[in-house]
């Protein structure tokens, strides 16, 4: 007997969908409207049938596939900024965020809505859609909502090991958190513990867990441990850990009798990267390894292919016959990040199309201004963050731009400026800059200055961030606009890898503001090449089927 190989209709629908022609066409098209609309440049629009563009974003919202969803919220999104009155974009932005599960951004859309038209829909797709948010509520916070992915992930926390991967923007320490809430209200006495790669994040994540938990801490007897010498460990309590790798390690000699039930490796890439931490993870595991109760494992890592490498490390998965079967790896992301280059020394302006992989040029001007001048310029009623390789650099470049910006006049940030003042020096740089909603993010700043920039910048008080890796590696701070203004690594001449670059470009977008971000990549000297910066962006591409390897 003949076996026949029976096709889907969804088969047979998205499979070529990304080589549509027409589609790429539209799309192209959208990307340079928008282009125009952004730098406001008064040139004659690109033709699009925007029923048709709708059309398209509502059938490849549909699709099985992560970056076809990601793609259906661009081109609504874009189109909403460049037609912000057509009531007939607001009818499908609906459906399109509805049909990726993506509630968070449907609730920002409704939020921004310029029409008033709302979508006639039917008893039966009412229903799909409470389902559909029944499926994704999070059990710890019932009236939030999960992305779907996120609640895939979540699901499976419960495995002896787990891995998974996924952009930046896709909230991946937050399902760690809201899957220890849970069981904290559940009334389960576990001890966690979350490895994060910096004393940076040390500070973020704790105090997350902290206002997650609230009087939960106390009513079930948990405590939020960030040392190994903390005088809790002596008392009895169960623990949630956050630690770097090295912490974890004088934490598990120090303190042999406190059992890990959970534990959660946060940037697990990490692991792969060639500094002297990365040691610290294979020796922690090893040891746990060792003891007769064993903890959950779970991996968390950006987006890269194969995140279940890292099973590798753990003696009991390399038992099983698929490792597959214990890792998800998602693209999708609830924002988008559309992509330019800026030429200042040789001019022009370009269009990074993500999916036909090429530059488009927006402009041919010889853009001989300041960086500041450009930021300002793009930056008006937005948050920017700005990346330097030398803390030298971003902290003149946030002079040079507060030059020529005015006092708040708001009393938290001339609070922090007086504090700064006291702590480091009266006549300290940042202290003048806090009061113009301007700071740079840089690792000699004490911690607990930083941890008040990042405050006021998350409520939007500081709107333009000077940064070099420190920021950028260590703390989840998301803005609308990201000034990249080389390719290379802090300390060095060593490029970013295609990791690296993910990380950093996973910065732009706040669901809570916007459904898309803007990367400039911003050439302001000579001696930086446009091909490396080209390679930049395209490396994302160039690395996608190149594995990690723990060998």
């Amino acid at each position: 007997m003949i076996e026949k190989n029976i096709v889907s209709l969804g088969d047979t629908i998205f499979n070529d969908i990304d080589k549509n022609p027409y589609l790429n066409e539209l799309y192209e098209n959208i990307l340079y409207n928008y282009s125009l609309h952004l730098f406001q440049i008064r040139s004659e629009r690109k033709p699009v049938n925007i029923s048709d563009a709708l059309r398209f974003a509502d059938i490849l919202s549909k699709s099985p596939d992560d970056s076809h969803m990601t793609w259906a919220q661009e081109i609504v999104a874009l189109l909403k900024e460049t037609e912000p009155n057509n009531p007939e974009i607001d009818i499908y932005l609906n459906s399109v965020l509805s049909n990726t599960g993506n509630f968070q951004g449907l609730e920002t859309a409704e939020k921004k809505k310029t029409t008033t038209v709302s979508l006639r829909r039917n008893l039966l797709e009412c229903f799909y859609e409470e389902y559909s948010k029944e499926l994704v509520s999070i059990p710890a916070e019932p009236e939030k909502l999960f992305f779907r992915p996120q609640r895939k992930i979540y699901d499976r926390l419960i495995d002896p090991y787990f891995s998974y991967s996924g952009p930046t923007s896709m909230g991946k320490s937050f399902i760690m958190r809201m899957f220890i809430k849970k069981l904290v209200q559940d009334g389960m006495k576990f001890n966690y513990a979350l490895i994060v790669p910096t004393k940076a994040l040390i500070n973020e994540v704790s105090s997350k867990i902290i206002n997650d938990l609230g009087s939960l801490l106390k009513e079930k007897n948990y405590r939020v441990v960030t040392s190994a010498g903390a005088l809790a460990l002596e008392e009895e309590h169960n623990f949630i850990y956050v630690l770097t790798p090295e912490r974890l390690l004088y934490l598990l000699i120090r303190h042999k009798d406190k059992d890990i039930d959970y534990l959660f490796i946060d940037e697990a890439h990490k692991i792969t990267s060639k500094d002297k931490r990365s040691t610290f993870y294979y020796k922690n595991i090893d040891m746990l390894a060792e003891r007769k109760r064993k903890p959950h494992i779970i991996f968390a890592s950006p987006n890269i292919p194969n995140p279940e490498v890292y099973l590798k490390l753990v003696p009991e998965a390399l038992e099983a016959a698929d490792l597959t079967d214990y890792k998800l790896a998602t693209s999708f992301s609830p924002v988008s990040q559309v992509k330019y280059l800026i030429d200042c020394v040789d001019g022009g302006i370009y269009l990074f199309n993500d999916r036909s992989i090429r530059l488009m040029e927006i402009s041919k001007a010889t853009i001989k201004v300041p960086l500041s001048n450009i930021i300002t310029h793009l930056g008006k009623g937005v948050q920017s963050i700005v990346y330097f390789n030398s803390k030298d650099k971003a902290i003149q470049a946030a002079i040079d731009y507060a030059a020529y910006e005015e006092d708040k006049n708001d009393s938290e940030l001339d609070s922090l400026s007086k504090e700064i003042e006291n702590q480091v020096h009266k006549e300290y740089f940042l202290a003048k800059l806090i009061k113009k909603g301007i700071a740079y993010h840089i690792g000699y700043l004490p911690a607990s200055i930083r941890m008040k920039i990042e405050k006021l910048f998350r409520d939007r008080k500081i709107v333009a961030m000077f940064c070099t890796s420190t920021l950028v590696e260590g703390v989840n701070l998301p803005a609308d606009n990201l000034f990249i203004t080389t390719y290379r690594k802090e300390r060095g001449q060593t490029k970013m890898t295609a990791v690296d670059f993910r990380n950093l470009v996973g910065r732009v977008g706040r669901i809570n503001y916007n459904l898309y971000g803007n990367v400039f990549l911003v050439r302001l000297e000579e001696n930086l090449q446009i091909k490396d910066f080209v390679e930049l962006l395209e490396k994302k591409y160039r690395n996608r089927n190149s594995l990690l390897s723990l060998n």
